[in-house]
């Protein structure tokens, strides 16, 4: 019994037909009938009858079959993940996701500070949306995450930075003479965010649900440029960060207004699976992490 065996195998379980999982694989139908009745004299029994339709009907043994081939299937998985973090170690190397926007606040020096102070490690990073980050954390693609709030209760998570969540809008509109905003301002409103991919669009829309507030988001980018031209043209209310709406590009710009949403907070942390202990280097990484980020006079300007 081979590997590519029981997934040959399992591919003529879920169509069952031969040449539509050997059209799969790819191969010809005689090849995969011939391995499929091989696998049927090793272990003494039948897998598939044909029904009075002419399609291939599992039999019992092929459901045992198919429980040992996910084991199997399983088993080879965490091998090979156990076998890529030993090298990983062995090299130095640590794969670390980061969410979109994290990376523009911290900026250039953080990254390379890391290499600078650790160069016997290699660190590869990834920036991807919030819940591609959450997702492939869980799924062990890497074993650290720069993670965006709320946080996943499966993860172990230490929170890194915190900053109000502003809205950009422009100075004619009346809004932009208050000092902050409501969640109850955004009623009837048109409000630009980045995609659904990201918590603060999913907090957002949560916040307006609890509030029975109705507003659309009806501009929707990862550009956080896009967002602020949004407001500029008096679009509507853009999604912005404290950090950002700092920023002397954004700032002193006397068409666009930023307020803060209040009691709306934009946060991250560095987060970890409990079950998967960190290697040398990745240990390295996260404790750079909680040392190394830097905090803004802006962070806790608003809090009441």
């Amino acid at each position: 019994m081979r590997l590519e065996q029981l997934e040959y195998f399992a591919l003529t379980y879920q169509t069952k037909s031969y040449a539509a999982a050997a059209k799969q694989i790819p191969m010809t139908p005689q090849g995969l009938s011939k391995s499929m009745h091989s696998l049927e004299t090793e272990l003494g029994v039948p897998l598939f009858v044909v029904s009075e339709s002419g399609e291939l009907e599992p039999t019992p043994y092929a459901d045992d079959v198919l429980a040992f081939a996910r084991r199997y299937d399983t088993s080879y998985t965490s091998l090979k993940e156990s076998i890529k973090r030993r090298l990983d170690v062995e090299r130095g190397q640590v794969e670390v996701g980061i969410c979109l926007g994290i990376l523009g606040y911290l900026g250039p020096d953080f990254i390379e500070g890391f290499s600078a102070a650790y160069p016997n490690i290699t660190l590869r990073y990834y920036e991807v949306s919030d819940s591609v980050c959450d997702e492939r954390l869980r799924k062990g693609d890497y074993n650290l995450a720069l993670t965006i709030a709320p946080y996943e209760n499966d993860f172990l998570t230490k929170e890194l930075y915190s900053t109000p969540v502003f809205y950009w809008l422009n100075a004619d509109d009346p809004l932009a003479r208050k000092s902050s905003l409501s969640i109850g301002d955004f009623e009837g409103r048109d409000v630009a965010m980045p995609g659904s991919d990201f918590k603060c669009y999913s907090t957002f829309a949560s916040q307006c649900e609890k509030a029975d507030v109705s507003s659309r988001v009806t501009y929707t980018s990862a550009e956080i440029f896009r967002l602020y031209e949004f407001a500029r043209q008096g679009l509507g209310l853009s999604f912005s960060a404290g950090h950002l709406a700092e920023m002397p590009i954004f700032r002193d710009n006397p068409e666009v207004v930023a307020l803060p949403l209040e009691g709306a907070y934009w946060r991250f942390g560095i987060s970890r699976l409990p079950f998967r202990p960190l290697s040398w280097a990745e240990q390295a990484f996260y404790d750079y992490c909680l040392t190394g980020v830097p905090s803004l006079s802006v962070t806790n300007q608003f809090e009441s």
